[in-house]
């Protein structure tokens, strides 16, 4: 039997079949087969079901992904943590205050959206928080880049609409830091889940992290979610230094014009991504993420 997986929990997982949840296993040669990933199965995988008793049974398959969302495993040198699987977007939630807007976590998801070759959307969430200039400041620089920007409110239900219509009959996923408010913007789009969700830890600037482990949900508009664990940092996965730029689509057009072909886009002379951003034709924001991710490739 074919069904989805929408939930993972060390080597037990809740599959989706018919309509109905299944408690599966996995068979041991899949275990075998997936060494170098922390799990065998993620969020969204589509997989074989060996039908072991009533709503039990075993993956025997697992289907090939497309779009899929991963990064460097925290702590685990050299592994692959896939966060969720045949997605078609990816949400990159911030907040527009409490916790502090972080642009460089925005630029390593987008980074991370395109090395898995999934579609960008930034949400600014807790617009109810801060003036709107501020976060109309941040949201010029990726609405320009081509990328869709959505100003929520989870506690007002601002934007929730349009953020909803973006998500209808599409998967997608939602990857934010802890407190941002992901859960109750799940909960603004589907109020009959009920996601716990927790107040922000104001005294370390910082959330609970309320949701532990990935979870696909179905949309009542059409489409699913995969609500993800607050993420604290994104280190990308297989992405080479020399590589990175290209998934900067502003610098790409200007890689190949720089006078060094090994340049690192840093003081090199003849540096044509440089010139630009001098030229206010890239973001200076942008351009510093780029550093900063860049240095971490390098480490």
């Amino acid at each position: 039997m074919r069904g989805r997986v929408l939930q993972l929990s060390g080597l037990h997982s809740l599959v989706a079949i018919d309509g109905e949840v299944w408690q599966c296993e996995l068979r041991g040669r899949l275990k075998a087969a997936m060494r170098g990933a922390t799990a065998p199965l993620a969020a969204g995988d589509w997989v074989e079901v060996q039908a072991t008793g009533p709503g039990t049974g075993v993956v025997e398959e697992v289907h090939a992904r497309h779009g899929k969302i991963s990064r460097l495993a925290s702590g685990m040198r050299g592994r692959e943590q896939v966060i969720a699987a045949n997605v078609d977007q990816l949400v990159v939630v911030v907040a527009a205050r409490e916790p502090e807007t972080r642009p460089g976590f925005i630029d390593r998801a987008i980074a991370m959206a395109h090395a898995g070759e999934i579609v960008p959307v930034v949400c600014i969430n807790k617009v109810d928080l801060a003036y709107r200039e501020l976060h109309d400041e941040l949201g010029r620089v990726y609405s320009g880049l081509g990328y869709a920007v959505h100003y929520t409110s989870a506690l007002t239900g601002e934007g929730v609409a349009e953020l909803a219509h973006r998500l209808a009959d599409r998967v997608s996923a939602m990857v934010g830091q802890s407190g941002v408010g992901k859960s109750s913007l799940l909960n603004h789009l589907d109020p009959g889940l009920n996601i716990q969700t927790r107040e922000l830890m104001k005294r370390h600037d910082r959330g609970r992290h309320t949701t532990t482990m990935a979870r696909l949900y179905p949309l009542p508009q059409g489409g699913y979610l995969v609500d993800t664990p607050g993420i604290k940092e994104l280190q990308l996965w297989q992405v080479q230094r020399p590589e990175l730029v290209h998934y900067f689509v502003e610098m790409a057009p200007f890689a190949g014009q720089c006078h060094f072909r090994d340049c690192r886009h840093r003081s090199e002379p003849g540096c044509a991504i440089r010139a630009a951003v001098d030229e206010g034709r890239i973001s200076t924001l942008r351009y510093e993420g780029y550093q900063r991710i860049a240095e971490s490739l390098e480490e």
